[in-house]
């Protein structure tokens, strides 16, 4: 998934949510149609948890079915919720069951599309026998018989769901099983055996914790829980979808809990290290949720996207200051364009320098891991020992027309 951030530096102008009990005829602003939900239970108890998680389609539909998935490094933290419905201990207790489930209609008849998916396409987990290969799945994928029980699993979805979506006001939260559906839908036989989920899925919606850490996974570093990820298609042959194998589950990846509650996200064919600007942003514990982390947001509001500040050894949590902003000289014979990057935001991002004599044609510089002359421009690049380079730019005054130029730096990822 390619993001474009633009940031017109050398232009000289230039918690955890938690709900103990529900709120009376309420709609959830957390919930949308179509949202992934991450859901507890345990067995024996009183209380089910409940954890918004995002559009299924547009945030989890990984390299198997289209679109590649963006790796999501603790983008929630559930420990609260988990905490006020069983206990501090919870990520040692071996009776706590977890799973996913997503779908955004149960109708049978439409051909419609809602983010390149059918209605009745159904997201949901199976247990990882595992940690195994970090990107590819470790699971059976689900193969579901027909298409009477597509439609009976997207409705049984809606149904749990909906008790999240109608009854609460957070993100997650602990519901009474007298009210959730979870129980109804993801029954149990006997302690560790689990009954058809939502009439539909053979066992494996729902993964039982193991009271110790399953290992490291990638970049969600030692995790407790780790569920993968399917899609099913109710339908494969509406104009216009992202393709993909009739009421056969697809791998889209995994979604995995740490023992402190921190819930992460890691994309089919991800690689199994850890991508700087993810490590970078959780850095900064005021980018407490996944809104506030992505590489476009501003949280500091002063129009400097995050990625821009990994690239230029910023902090995003507060505005820019004079020693991060790159700084224009005209005092000689050129002009000379400077400023400071991260090394490592080398190889994640595209940078280019670009310079015009108004703000509609543009001259492309690419700056890379090293120097060189493009055109007119030179760009020297000089090590600084810190982990960071010395960037500067010159182009001569001669290129300047109509009295004018414009620079500015673009960065991708």
């Amino acid at each position: 998934m390619k993001q474009t951030i633009n940031y017109r530096a050398f232009i000289v102008a230039c918690s955890s949510l938690l709900a103990a009990f529900p709120v009376s005829a309420a709609t959830n602003p957390y919930f949308s149609a179509g949202d992934l939900m991450l859901y507890f239970q345990k067995e024996g108890s009183t209380n089910t948890v409940y954890a918004d998680l995002g559009n299924a389609a547009t945030l989890f539909r990984g390299t198997a079915a289209g679109p590649d998935a963006a790796n999501q490094v603790n983008f929630l933290n559930v420990n609260a919720a988990l905490t006020s419905a069983f206990g501090s201990g919870w990520a040692s207790d071996t009776s706590i069951y977890s799973g996913l489930a997503g779908v955004y209609s149960s109708n049978n008849t439409s051909s419609a599309l809602v983010n390149g998916d059918p209605y009745r396409t159904v997201y949901v987990s199976a247990a990882r026998l595992g940690i195994g290969t970090v990107g590819a799945a470790n699971s059976s994928a689900y193969n579901v018989g027909g298409n009477t029980t597509m439609t009976a699993a997207a409705s049984g979805i809606l149904a749990q769901n909906a008790v999240f979506a109608n009854n609460y006001d957070a993100v997650a939260v602990v519901s009474p099983t007298s009210l959730s559906q979870i129980p109804t839908y993801n029954p149990f036989l006997a302690p560790g055996i689990q009954d058809l989920g939502f009439g539909a899925f053979d066992g494996g919606v729902q993964q039982v914790g193991t009271g110790t850490s399953l290992g490291s996974f990638g970049p969600a570093g030692n995790v407790t829980f780790a569920l993968d990820l399917y899609r099913v298609l109710a339908k494969n042959t509406v104009s216009g979808q992202v393709a993909g194998d009739l009421r056969v589950g697809s791998y889209e990846g995994t979604v995995t809990i740490n023992s402190s509650g921190q819930v992460s996200f890691i994309s089919q064919g991800a690689s199994s290290t850890t991508p700087k600007y993810d490590a970078w942003k959780l850095t900064f514990p005021a980018l407490d949720t996944a809104a506030k982390q992505l590489a476009a947001a501003i949280p500091s509001n002063d129009g400097m996207t995050n990625l821009m500040k990994f690239v230029l050894n910023g902090n995003p949590s507060i505005p820019a200051s004079a020693a991060i902003t790159p700084q224009l000289n005209t005092s000689g014979t050129n002009f000379v364009f400077s400023f400071t990057r991260r090394q490592d935001s080398v190889a994640e991002t595209t940078q280019v320098f670009q310079y015009g004599s108004d703000l509609a044609g543009w001259t492309d510089v690419t700056i890379g891991a090293t120097g060189g002359t493009v055109g007119s421009a030179t760009v020297a690049v000089s090590t600084n020992g810190t982990g960071t380079d010395g960037i500067t730019v010159t182009l001569p005054k001669s290129v300047v027309t109509g009295g004018k130029l414009f620079g500015r730096f673009k960065v991708s990822q």
